[in-house]
């Protein structure tokens, strides 16, 4: 059995080509359409049957996932209905929790809205200390490599704020800087994210699972900072879907996010996990790792041998 997994986040269909990198409809259509041709789509239920029976099938499967609960990957829920696919929505559950945006999400708006001069003069004034690591060439050149859709400039910050800020930090600078550009938070919320009801009907066809609670990386935080998030949210979609939860994507999802620790943890509430470790799963791998699935971006299918 050989197992690939796509990844998806913002569905739209026009592109700034700054900060983020949507899919559009009929590229999401074409890439299906592609991956039909050498895969066969397999459900979470399916999924869940084959390692709870330690029975895999010989064969190619796919499965289509999309991370953050965005209400536009609605698009993507309908073409998978439409064409009678299975997928999971990875949900995070802060927003409807609280009202309140993703750090990353504000992030990504921040970038879209801010020219890179003004972006880099705030960092600075909040973080004098940030201009050390931002020219430092080891730093830029880890940058380039983790964001090759952006420009050098912008891979930089990218890398500073999602990775090298603390928690509080990142806080601090985001908080800030989306305060400048969005009065109110809650419409931002309305506007951006899933509400209950279309979770509930996404659960319904058994295609639901969780984002944790905050879309921060686990692997940062203190064992009961990784259980609230991971039993926080697993609960609440519980309780709003009327439906199990089984599955979990780790936010980032890198090794540095999903630490041993982490998995360890998953463990107590999850039976799928699903990292952004790069590659297509194995029979011999998939024994062991049902906590730590590979998965690939849609824009590597589109790179490299997939489709």
């Amino acid at each position: 059995m050989k197992l690939l997994i796509v990844n998806y986040h913002y569905l739209r269909e026009t592109k700034s080509g700054q900060g983020i990198y949507p899919t559009t409809s009929l590229e999401l259509t074409t890439q299906i359409d592609l991956l039909a041709k050498k895969f066969k789509f397999i459900s979470q239920a399916e999924l869940l049957s084959f390692f709870s029976n330690k029975l895999y099938p010989d064969g190619n499967f796919c499965l289509l996932t999309f991370d953050d609960g965005l209400k536009e990957q609605l698009k993507a829920f309908n073409i998978l209905k439409a064409k009678k696919i299975p997928g999971i929505f990875f949900v995070s559950t802060l927003p409807l929790i609280n009202n309140k945006a993703c750090a990353v999400h504000k992030f990504h708006y921040i970038m879209e809205q801010m020219s890179f001069e003004h972006l880099y003069d705030h960092i600075l004034q909040i973080f004098p200390e940030s201009i050390f690591q931002l020219n430092d060439l080891s730093f830029q050149d880890l940058a380039s490599r983790k964001y090759i859709y952006d420009s050098p400039k912008w891979a930089n910050l990218k890398l500073y704020v999602n990775f090298f800020l603390d928690l509080k930090g990142k806080s601090l600078l985001v908080d800030k800087l989306f305060d400048l550009l969005e009065s109110d938070e809650e419409n931002f919320v309305e506007r951006l994210y899933m509400n209950e009801q279309e979770i509930v009907e996404i659960a319904q066809k058994g295609m639901l699972g969780s984002h944790c609670v905050t879309h921060e990386p686990l692997g940062k935080m203190s064992v009961l900072e990784i259980k609230k998030e991971l039993k926080e949210s697993k609960n609440y979609l519980n309780k709003v879907s009327g439906e199990e939860i089984f599955s979990v994507s780790y936010p980032y999802g890198d090794k540095k996010a999903v630490t041993k620790s982490v998995l360890e943890i998953s463990a107590e509430y999850y039976d799928l996990g699903i990292t952004t470790q790069d590659g297509i799963n194995q029979n011999n791998e998939l024994i062991n790792q049902a906590l730590s699935l590979n998965r690939v971006s849609t824009s590597k299918i589109v790179r490299d041998i997939y489709i």
